[in-house]
Protein backbone atom coordinates (compact mmCIF):
# COMPACT_ATOMS: atom_id res chain seq x y z
CA UNK A 1 0.00 0.00 0.00
CA UNK A 2 1.07 3.43 -0.76
CA UNK A 3 2.56 5.62 1.78
CA UNK A 4 -0.02 8.80 2.71
CA UNK A 5 0.58 11.36 5.05
CA UNK A 6 -3.44 12.80 5.95
CA UNK A 7 -1.34 15.52 8.38
CA UNK A 8 -0.26 17.48 4.87
CA UNK A 9 -3.88 16.92 3.02
CA UNK A 10 -5.43 18.08 5.93
CA UNK A 11 -3.41 21.03 6.18
CA UNK A 12 -3.41 21.66 2.33
CA UNK A 13 -7.48 21.48 2.51
CA UNK A 14 -7.79 23.88 5.11
CA UNK A 15 -4.89 26.14 3.77
CA UNK A 16 -6.90 26.06 0.49
CA UNK A 17 -10.23 27.08 1.94
CA UNK A 18 -8.30 30.25 3.49
CA UNK A 19 -8.53 29.03 6.98
CA UNK A 20 -7.25 28.89 10.41
CA UNK A 21 -7.01 26.27 12.50
CA UNK A 22 -9.41 27.75 14.99
CA UNK A 23 -11.70 28.87 11.57
CA UNK A 24 -12.14 25.15 10.35
CA UNK A 25 -12.44 24.06 14.50
CA UNK A 26 -15.46 26.30 14.08
CA UNK A 27 -16.62 25.33 10.87
CA UNK A 28 -16.15 21.23 11.74
CA UNK A 29 -17.09 20.79 15.78
CA UNK A 30 -13.61 19.84 16.18
CA UNK A 31 -11.28 21.67 18.94
CA UNK A 32 -8.42 23.31 17.09
CA UNK A 33 -5.96 21.85 19.53
CA UNK A 34 -7.04 18.26 18.18
CA UNK A 35 -6.72 20.00 14.31
CA UNK A 36 -3.33 21.47 15.68
CA UNK A 37 -2.47 17.67 17.02
CA UNK A 38 -3.41 16.06 13.99
CA UNK A 39 -1.08 18.36 11.76
CA UNK A 40 1.71 17.91 13.24
CA UNK A 41 1.42 14.36 13.16
CA UNK A 42 1.07 14.00 17.67
CA UNK A 43 -2.07 12.61 16.97
CA UNK A 44 -1.92 9.68 14.17
CA UNK A 45 -5.11 8.20 14.68
CA UNK A 46 -8.55 9.72 13.62
CA UNK A 47 -11.62 8.59 14.26
CA UNK A 48 -14.85 7.98 12.25
CA UNK A 49 -16.96 10.91 13.63
CA UNK A 50 -13.77 13.51 13.33
CA UNK A 51 -13.37 12.59 10.01
CA UNK A 52 -16.45 13.16 8.82
CA UNK A 53 -16.77 16.38 10.18
CA UNK A 54 -13.06 17.55 8.91
CA UNK A 55 -14.37 16.27 5.65
CA UNK A 56 -17.53 18.06 5.76
CA UNK A 57 -16.36 21.22 7.10
CA UNK A 58 -13.67 21.08 4.36
CA UNK A 59 -15.23 20.02 1.41
CA UNK A 60 -13.36 17.37 0.41
CA UNK A 61 -14.05 13.76 0.53
CA UNK A 62 -13.03 11.33 2.97
CA UNK A 63 -11.30 8.97 1.01
CA UNK A 64 -9.52 11.68 -0.14
CA UNK A 65 -8.07 12.70 3.79
CA UNK A 66 -7.15 9.24 3.87
CA UNK A 67 -5.07 9.31 0.80
CA UNK A 68 -7.52 6.75 -0.87
CA UNK A 69 -8.91 9.28 -3.80
CA UNK A 70 -5.42 10.42 -5.24
CA UNK A 71 -6.89 13.33 -7.21
CA UNK A 72 -6.81 16.73 -5.65
CA UNK A 73 -10.42 18.10 -5.05
CA UNK A 74 -10.86 21.14 -7.23
CA UNK A 75 -12.25 23.33 -4.52
CA UNK A 76 -9.31 22.76 -2.77
CA UNK A 77 -7.60 24.78 -5.67
CA UNK A 78 -10.37 27.01 -6.31
CA UNK A 79 -11.96 27.31 -2.87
Amino acid sequence: MEHYDFAARLKTARRGQGWTQTELGKRSGVHPMAISRLERKEKKDVTGATLRKLALALRVSSDWLLGIEKKVAPRILNP
